[in-house]
């Protein structure tokens, strides 16, 4: 059998173009207070709530960009006997015989392993109006929906996927 990768969907790049704008947003409240004088300037308590917005702000950045980092280091390597869970320096192998259960709760899988629990959520969502989905995988280079790597990975233990409501 062939290696498969399994890495976050294409979309989380959005978040570090997200994270560049809140950061210029947050840069430009900052410069703005700095900037009053005369009778546009505001009472102290205006300026306090902008300065703390802006500090917001910025940590919405970079929580962003650290989102996104993390993404972009994680992957899930299927192979003959087992799979590898890769963050960023971290590896960790599991082999399918260890894997008890797999239940789907929400958008979360959870692998009940003979010792321990691998739980696989989104990194993201795509959101429009009221719905919202997981950002999918690519799998080998093409994308495919979320729900994939779940199936695969059932397949590959040979283990039913048990969904809970």
């Amino acid at each position: 059998m062939e290696l498969v990768r399994y890495r976050p969907g294409e979309a989380i790049r959005w978040l570090e173009t997200g994270a560049e704008n809140i950061r210029k947003g947050a840069q430009n409240k900052g410069m703005n207070l700095m900037k009053q004088s005369g009778i546009d300037q505001k009472t102290f308590s205006e300026n306090l709530k902008t300065a703390a917005g802006a500090i917001f702000d910025f940590g919405k950045g970079t929580y962003a960009d650290m989102v996104h980092k993390q993404a972009e280091e994680s992957e899930f390597v299927l192979q003959d006997k087992q799979f590898d869970i890769v963050n960023g320096s971290n590896l960790k192998s599991v082999t399918y015989d260890r894997v008890l259960a797999i239940h789907l709760r929400g958008d979360r899988t959870v692998l009940t392993l003979d010792k321990g629990v691998v739980t696989i959520k989104p990194f993201a969502y795509i959101v429009s109006g009221r719905i919202k989905v997981p950002v999918g995988w690519v799998r080998n280079g093409i994308e495919v929906p979320y729900e994939l790597l779940t199936l695969e990975l059932a397949a590959r233990c040979g283990i039913e996927v048990k969904e809970e409501i």
